[in-house]
């Protein structure tokens, strides 16, 4: 190629003022370097220089940047979330993405910008000062650039190996090592490298071989006990590097998020939150109490303990009053099961249910959804009526901070897990989905910076309409003897309440029309809710004989059902699950991309947050929805998490971090 003039982008990894993509001017050498007649000149016109002195090719310099830079570009090509490069090795330097507003040399206040930190100077104004040993000042003392990088000369692999050598060479001389013998080359500046280091780490019983080899390489005879020695000070100097490192990373990010004005929550918590919460979970015939406990700077930091209990249908279709003591009669035995009776703990309410929510603490229920009729309750605030019924109980106070949709609560317990969590996913008895909007884009909330989390309610869509052209006389025949006829269209398509009712739907056209049971009705088919949609995932499942398929059949009645049946019915059961999935992986394909568009950007890396027993126990309807996501959303890359703990844990978190922000809020009042 040397006949072809080609562009170069040049990585210099060294103290620059740059102005210009293709200038940059060299402060100061780091790292050994000293050519002289370099720094205080432009970096690439010497480059310039050399290839025309050279004479034979030409090439056309377009950019010259740092290492973390091109680092952080590098990554950033395989992940549009990377906003910071790091680099440990000789020396060590860090950037990050900048919002510009916050960039005092820089014009101009719209986008980010990157900052190349030279975070390796860190402390050459005496801020490290209290942190510094012997050892450190000595290393300095000895460098080609006394008084400078004295953050890098703590951390980076230029120095380590010297930091273990004078350690050693103290030990010895107060005979804690070698029988306080030294050598020539233990004495000797730069004879322990780095290298040295990670092999003796590398493994206790190997690194310690290693210890002795490097030992004796020095020219000293070491005992066992000097070989452990040795590895414990290399294991000091390490772990101090690392930690010192992490500390600047820790700050680092805690400056994007605050400057962002984008506080997480949950990137907040493990270092702030401590304490006991209540969460309660409610969103179908079964509702989870739990007792979720944060504990600060424990490795397994969220500890929970919940109890599950039944809702009967007299209380679901019965008045609220009896529907909210029930649920409060819950609590109160969950409190005795923990032997906490009379406890007055903080509590988050997961609510399933569509509300019109204006404060944290504060949901008007719109409608009931999943069965539900109680009584007294739509159009009341949900909050209240449960502090009703907890003040007619008459034997704990609870404070109820925080109401959250389940979506929003799965969408938070698997953000405290991995931080790319924006969406939350139901699809169970019901089916919901959450996200994370610019705040730019709302127009019922003030202000323009940040995000915020949209509850979509989805489940409604296509009740004006929308899905006519996809709904079948089956999904008009299930919505007609629904509690909500012409509501939660789209959920009555996806869901697991209502897809065993579609299977039974169509199996009865199939018999009326002589394809299955040789044209013969039981009466247990006629019965509606018969077909559960348990049985949907029994019969896909591919485990699954169908000869079992049979005994399935027979539990509706069906006693003369044949093989040929067993295999149509599956069919059945298989084509309503797959548009289920695909219908559900539609709308999530649109979603997503919606906050690709939003944010501007050519590919979305981003990940979902899903709970729900559909999802979670058919055998294909995950298969089947992320398929469909991939083909309509290709310019998303959508990673899928469930939730373990369901939403009750995002309830707690969340009511963790309102209590610390109220009580933040009260501190600042008093003063």
């Amino acid at each position: 190629m040397k006949n072809q003039k080609l562009p170069l982008g040049f990585t210099f990894s060294f103290h620059c003022q740059q102005t210009k993509l293709d200038e940059s001017i060299l402060v100061s050498w780091t790292k050994g370097f000293n050519s002289h007649g370099v720094e205080g000149r432009d970096v690439v016109s010497l480059l310039r220089k050399a290839i025309i002195k050279r004479g034979d090719f030409d090439i056309d310099i377009v950019s010259v940047i740092n290492d973390n830079v091109g680092t952080m570009m590098t990554c950033g090509y395989d992940d549009h979330h990377c906003e910071i490069g790091l680099i440990v090795g000789t020396g060590t330097n860090a950037c990050y993405m900048e919002e510009m507003r916050h960039l005092e040399l820089v014009e101009g206040d719209e986008g980010r910008m990157c900052v190349n930190m030279e975070w390796g100077a860190f402390g050459d104004d005496g801020a490290l000062d209290d942190l510094r040993t012997d050892f450190d000042q000595e290393i300095d003392a000895g460098s080609l650039n006394p008084g400078k990088q004295l953050f890098e000369k703590m951390i980076s692999g230029m120095y380590m190996g010297e930091l273990v050598r004078l350690i050693l060479v103290k030990m010895a001389k107060e005979d804690l090592v070698f029988q306080g013998h030294t050598t020539p080359d233990l004495v000797t500046n730069g004879q322990l490298q780095t290298s040295f280091v990670s092999a003796i780490e590398n493994d206790k019983l190997v690194g310690l071989v290693s210890a002795e080899k490097m030992l004796r390489g020095l020219g000293l005879d070491p005992s066992v006990d000097d070989c452990v020695a040795t590895q414990r000070v290399c294991q000091v100097v390490s772990t101090r590097a690392a930690h010192l490192c992490a500390a600047a990373l820790a700050a680092v990010l805690r400056q994007i998020r605050d400057n962002k004005a984008l506080l997480s929550p949950l990137c907040s918590l493990n270092l702030s939150e401590s304490g006991d919460f209540l969460a309660l979970d409610l969103g179908g015939t079964n509702f989870r109490v739990l007792l979720v406990r944060v504990r600060r700077w424990k490795r397994r930091s969220v500890e929970m303990h919940n109890k599950i209990y039944a809702i009967p249908q007299e209380a679901m279709q019965g008045t609220g009053e009896e529907l909210f003591d029930h649920i409060v009669h819950c609590i109160a035995d969950f409190l005795e099961y923990m032997g906490m009776k009379g406890a007055s703990l903080p509590l988050g309410f997961t609510f399933s249910f569509p509300c019109h929510q204006s404060k944290l603490d504060q949901g008007i229920l719109l409608k009931w959804t999943k069965g539900f009729k109680a009584t007294g309750c739509e159009g009341e605030d949900v909050v209240t009526l449960l502090k009703d019924a907890i003040y007619r109980k008459e034997e704990f106070d609870l404070d109820v901070v925080a109401l959250v949709n389940d979506t929003v609560g799965t969408m938070m317990t698997c953000g405290y897990e991995d931080p790319l969590c924006e969406v939350g996913l139901i699809v169970g008895t019901g089916t919901n989905v959450c996200y994370m909007e610019e705040m730019q884009n709302m127009e019922l909330v003030d202000g323009g910076e940040g995000k915020m989390c949209v509850n979509m309610e989805w489940g409604a869509f296509g009740d004006h309409g929308e899905l006519d052209d996809f709904s079948t006389d089956f999904d008009k025949a299930v919505d007609e003897h629904s509690a909500n006829p012409g509501k939660q269209t789209y959920e009555k398509m996806i869901s697991g309440m209502y897809l065993g009712e579609i299977v039974r739907n169509v199996l009865l056209e199939f018999t009326t029309k002589g394809l299955l049971f040789r044209g013969k009705l039981s009466e247990r088919l006629k019965t509606r809710g018969i077909f559960e949609t348990k049985f949907l995932s029994q019969i896909e499942s591919d485990r699954l004989a169908l000869r079992q398929v049979r005994s399935i059949l027979q539990h509706l009645g069906l006693t003369s059902s044949t093989c040929d049946d067993s295999i149509l019915v599956k069919e059945v059961c298989s084509v309503v699950a797959c548009r289920a999935a695909q219908l559900c992986g539609a709308g999530l394909a649109a979603v997503v991309d919606k906050i690709r568009q939003n944010r501007n950007l050519p590919e979305l890396k981003i990940t979902v947050g899903v709970d729900g027993t559909l999802y979670k126990l058919h055998p294909h309807f995950s298969n089947f929805m992320h398929e469909t996501v991939r083909d309509l959303a290709p310019q998303c890359k959508v990673t899928f998490i469930q939730s373990e703990d369901g939403s009750g844990k995002g309830a707690a978190l969340i009511t963790a971090v309102a209590c610390r922000i109220r009580d933040q809020m009260g501190h600042i009042s008093t003063e």
